[in-house]
């Protein structure tokens, strides 16, 4: 199952995730992710105050418990005003579920 990893909050976005990453990739689950640039330079549509979304990284795990047990290795699931949102990525016949 794929998992959408969202770094959000207020702290420092640019932490060292340097664990997590190695874990994931070493387990083959990490399919990708980045930082996004700065909110104030994005276009919401409706215009609404923007979200603080810092980046986010693609897992491919076997479920949702090892989704969890990775995004704990962030940093960002630990640091004051930090958090980090698992959400499932759907499939078109929503077979995983």
């Amino acid at each position: 199952m794929k998992f959408l990893l969202i770094l959000q909050g207020d702290g420092e976005a640019r932490l060292p995730r340097d664990e997590f990453e190695r874990v994931a990739h070493d387990a083959g689950e990490l399919v990708g992710g980045e930082l996004l640039a700065d909110a104030q330079l994005s276009v919401r549509l409706p215009d609404r105050e923007p979200t603080k979304i810092d980046g986010y990284y693609v897992i491919d795990v076997e479920n949702r418990d090892r989704a969890v047990e990775l995004a704990r290795l962030l940093p960002d699931a630990r640091a004051a005003g930090r958090s980090v949102e698992i959400r499932a990525v759907m499939h078109p016949a929503a077979v995983d579920f």
